[in-house]
């Protein structure tokens, strides 16, 4: 596709509103857009959307991106400066992440299919709820995806950034109880929930710890000036590259809090690690043809790379350049999008360097 097709495209897919929850016209807008090519999509039960594209190699590649935004994510209107950053108009996020990546496959796709190259089979993955601790890919099964090797265009920072790992998660909820008592009259009578809180967080204090991190981000509680507080409620989050370590502070979290509180775990994900070094070198390599210096960084968040580690898939998160994502300021670039595409275009059709194991090895790894 040309560039003024490609930004085209993404500017009709920005401008359907998919905040997390809200996808159902993003699916029905994917279908159309692949069937002319003879695809129908498989949609799980958590509406993450799978398509196939059978191919003339040997060996199935992956491609992932999400369909949800953050809010606010409706109404958005795109704006184009005379310094070629796309925008929106400054009342929402402009839904870059991550339809950019969704627009970076599928012009690739397009393309692919304009040159008749021979190819592998590929499948496109386009995922519900990332935006809402990856609720959707959360649910995805081994059974839903055939490939052993996959890319997600999601990434922060410069194309040609590769991340190779992602951070767990596990989110919390405590409901620490004292006990009421009028605070005027007979304030000794009762126990302060804060105060009980305050404690626990001392105890077990918010902030880093080498490869971790421990964070408090909201806490409500209390009736009335005059009472006591019986119940205070903390939300927070502790996060991990180390999965071993995850589980470590989520014990020592139940430790600390005791008997007085009610622990709630709430959803997260696992940690991961790429470690096959030939596969990160060959996505190096597909940079490097594009005349893109490549370098692997650690990621300190999560992504759907995340989930497709855990069903078996060598995976990385690519960078698509954007930035200030998830804010009303939220912009990227043309040149951007059209980068990762021939990106995706080159991953689609490259044979001259080989996937350990593609033509062969079809046997999905358990994590």
């Amino acid at each position: 596709m040309e560039r003024e097709e490609t930004v085209d495209l993404f500017i009709s897919l920005v401008s359907i509103d998919s905040p997390s929850g809200n996808e159902e016209k993003m699916r029905e807008k994917l279908s159309s857009l692949l069937a002319p090519l003879g695809c129908a999509p498989k949609v799980d039960d958590a509406g993450n959307m799978l398509f196939t594209i059978p191919g003339t190699l040997p060996g199935v590649r992956l491609f992932s991106a999400h369909m949800d935004t953050v809010e606010p994510g409706r109404n958005i209107k795109v704006l184009i400066g005379e310094d070629g950053v796309i925008r929106s108009d400054g009342r929402s996020v402009l839904g870059a992440d991550d339809k950019d990546g969704i627009t970076a496959i599928i012009s690739a796709l397009y393309r692919l299919k304009e040159e008749e190259l021979p190819h592998p089979t590929l499948e496109l993955l386009f995922t519900s709820g990332e935006e809402k601790c990856l609720s959707g890919s959360t649910r995805l099964q081994s059974s839903f995806i055939t490939a052993r090797h996959g890319w997600v265009f999601d990434g922060p920072g410069a194309p040609g950034t590769i991340y190779a790992n992602g951070v767990g998660k596990i989110g919390f909820e405590l409901k620490i109880k004292g006990k009421a008592a009028h605070a005027g009259i007979a304030p000794e009578k009762g126990i302060n929930a804060f105060m009980l809180a305050a404690e626990g967080m001392q105890k077990f204090p918010p902030g880093r710890r080498e490869n971790s991190t421990v964070n408090y981000g909201i806490i409500s509680g209390g009736q009335a000036d005059n009472i006591v507080p019986e119940q205070v409620t903390l939300t927070g989050e502790i996060r991990s590259s180390d999965s071993e370590r995850l589980q470590q502070l989520t014990c020592e979290l139940r430790a600390v809090w005791g008997s007085t509180t009610e622990i709630t775990l709430k959803g997260g994900y696992p940690s991961y690690e790429e470690k096959d070094a030939s596969f990160l070198e060959w996505t190096k390599k597909i940079f490097e043809e594009k005349g893109i210096s490549p370098e692997i960084k650690r990621f300190s968040a999560g992504s759907d790379a995340n989930h497709l580690a855990r069903i078996g898939l060598h995976v990385c998160l690519l960078a698509m350049g954007r930035s200030d994502n998830h804010s009303c300021a939220e912009s990227t670039r043309a040149e951007f999008i059209e980068t990762m595409s021939d990106v995706a275009f080159r991953i689609m059709t490259c044979q001259d360097i080989k996937l350990n194991n593609e033509e062969t090895d079809h046997v999905k790894k358990k994590f």
